[in-house]
């Protein structure tokens, strides 16, 4: 767990002043998310770029207060020291009764270069126990969980085909994928 809560980052973080000229570039790259869910199959959900640079789900340029980067930072760099779970996406699946749950997908950066992906399928703010056991793991890691419940603000305002900038989004995901 982090030391200091990103609780309510989104709503701190403010419009960048060089919101205009930003360019995704790999090497700033602290994470990314990516969501597959039945009403967004190839969705968006935020990118944090170092130093203080924040893109969310609606392509919105934000500045992020620096406690907040840094606690996002330190959670996204414990997350990818978790292990594998064997499973498509390395998905930590969260149980629930009925299937068909989103898929947030976490891009994360390792000291090599490589991008490590970890998954949530399922996440909820009161649900932790996993479907299946992963290593010594029955319930979501709490970095997972905590990391998760900051990411969803990144939708915050969200309506799937209002983005701001799809240029900007498909960039990013670019920038992950290759």
């Amino acid at each position: 767990m982090s030391s200091a809560s990103a609780k309510g980052w989104h709503g701190r973080a403010q419009p960048h002043p060089d919101g205009a000229k930003f360019a995704p570039a790999r090497d700033k790259l602290v994470f990314a998310v990516l969501v597959n869910a039945q009403a967004d199959p190839e969705g968006f959900t935020m990118a944090l770029f170092r130093p203080d640079v924040a893109v969310d789900a609606r392509g919105r340029v934000l500045q992020v207060q620096s406690d907040d980067f840094a606690a996002l930072s330190d959670l996204a760099e414990q997350a990818n020291r978790l292990p594998e779970t064997g499973s498509f996406m390395n998905a930590w699946r969260v149980a629930h009764d009925r299937t068909e749950q989103k898929i947030d997908r976490l891009f994360v950066p390792t000291p090599s270069g490589a991008i490590k992906e970890t998954s949530v399928q399922g996440w909820h703010p009161e649900k932790k126990q996993l479907k299946n056991a992963v290593a010594e793991y029955q319930e979501l890691p709490p970095v997972l969980h905590e990391l998760f419940e900051y990411i969803q603000e990144g939708r915050t305002d969200y309506t799937r085909g209002e983005e701001e900038n799809k240029q900007l989004i498909a960039e990013i995901k670019a920038v992950v994928e290759n």
